[in-house]
């Protein structure tokens, strides 16, 4: 067979080199990241694009990102040759190699062919000649960067660089709970990989064993991101500026635990303070499902000496599911507060948190008090407060428990199908909105 008429189908071995620097911040919520790989080359991979750096302080676990090739990772390769047009292929690393695991690259043994584009961009595959999402991926949630390729000179191999890859998206790392499903939503943003911004996307995101989950993508000034437990929010920023292209940027959505065994009183004033004191006003804390009298006690006094003002703070007790008597009575500093998992509440709970505009509650089974008479929101103006119970939620029966007056659930009316959500009443109280929509597993 003539030479001419040859042609070849190449795979080939590569060992990466994988450099990732994440960068830090403005007066916005950038974050430091810094590492460097190893190299080996037969086909070589060169560095990632390195982020930018500046000073920043800790939020939660930094995480450097990508910095080594791990088993199923992908690139996609568009490859031109004069004889037989453009061909494109999907190369995956098994652990030691890089497979041909879709397409081909075809060429004849004496052109060189060229490579108009190189990618990595795990969400993706070739359709048709174009880059579309895989099934289940949204745009936004993995890197998106593309490379340089070109033939070795005995050509025999392919040569992949991202050294001169710049990054034309920023990186948001969400910190939080460790593998906890989380609740993003954001306006006035642009996933990488897409052109066209998103006026308001949400995604369902899990934490990793750190505690963090990942967005990728550009923000505008104004752009909005708030992040949830279920409808308990943990989070929300405005951007005040655009986000430079190849910047890593975290969002503080952490939750304090004071669940350890013999933490004090004093302690936990302490951690509540803190909060306060790095500027928070989303006060996230995991508590023990029975907490007691003296914990909401000390979180109120941290509240008061961290001298929070009034209906200033959004807190989030996750954990707990009974609620004592009086337990946030006086809170004056809340303008929020959810406790996803509360399935008990005793008297006058909620009474005299004037500042209250939007309360979160689990899937209520009892419920102590009546209006009027150590109701668990006297001295609120419950008209004014947006309600969101669980999408489970059954009406409640008022009568009586332990000798004390009680809401009970009923045993087979959903709250949802009943009278009182259609005119806007719970517990005997009317308020602004009720909803009943999501679910904790």
């Amino acid at each position: 067979m003539e030479d001419i008429t040859m042609r070849k189908i190449f795979q080939y071995i590569m060992l990466a080199v994988v450099t990732i620097v994440m960068a830090s911040c403005t007066s916005d919520i950038a974050e430091t990241i810094t590492t460097a790989g190893k190299s080996n080359v037969q086909l070589v991979v060169s560095e990632f694009p390195a982020f930018g750096d500046s000073q920043t302080r800790a939020i939660g676990t930094p995480d450097e990102g990508k910095t080594s090739w791990a088993e199923g990772d992908e690139l996609l390769l568009e490859m031109t040759s004069k004889t037989f047009g453009t061909k494109y292929a999907a190369f995956t690393y098994n652990g030691s190699s890089w497979e041909l695991t879709s397409g081909e690259l075809s060429y004849k043994e004496d052109e060189v062919p060229t490579f108009p584009h190189v990618y990595y961009a795990p969400n993706y595959k070739w359709e048709a000649g174009k880059l579309v999402l895989k099934e289940g991926k949204v745009a936004g949630t993995d890197e998106y960067i593309e490379g340089k390729a070109n033939i070795t000179p005995n050509g025999e191999g392919i040569n992949v660089s991202f050294a001169e890859a710049t990054r034309n998206y920023s990186r948001l790392r969400i910190a939080t709970m460790p593998n906890k499903p989380i609740t993003v939503a954001i306006s006035k943003y642009t996933p990488a990989g897409s052109s066209d911004m998103k006026w308001d996307q949400n995604y369902a995101l899990t934490s990793d064993e750190k505690g963090n989950a990942y967005l990728y993508g550009n923000f505008v000034t104004n752009s909005r991101v708030d992040v949830k437990y279920g409808e308990a929010p943990l989070a929300t920023h405005k951007f005040s500026q655009a986000t430079v292209n190849a910047k890593s940027y975290a969002l503080d959505a952490t939750v304090v635990s004071l669940t350890d065994e013999g933490i004090t009183y004093d302690q936990i004033v302490e951690d509540v303070k803190k909060e306060l004191d790095a500027g928070k006003t989303y006060i996230n804390i995991i508590l023990a499902p029975d907490v007691d009298e003296e914990t909401l006690e000390a979180i109120h006094i941290g509240l008061l000496e961290g001298e929070a003002k009034d209906w200033s703070i959004n807190l989030t007790l996750i954990g707990c599911k009974k609620i004592p008597s009086r337990g946030f009575l006086h809170f004056d500093m809340l303008k929020s507060i959810a406790l996803p998992d509360v399935t008990e509440i005793g008297e006058n709970a909620f009474s005299d948190c004037s500042g209250l505009q939007k309360v979160v509650l689990g899937n209520l089974t009892k419920v102590y008090g009546n209006v009027r008479n150590n109701g668990i929101f006297d001295g609120c103006e419950t008209r004014f407060i947006d309600l969101v119970l669980s999408k489970d939620q059954k009406a409640m029966n008022d009568g009586e428990a332990e000798g004390r007056y009680c809401w009970t659930a009923d045993i087979i009316t959903d709250y949802d199908l009943s009278d009182e959500h259609v005119s806007k009443k719970f517990l005997g109280y009317e308020f602004k909105s009720i909803t009943c929509r999501y679910k904790f597993e």
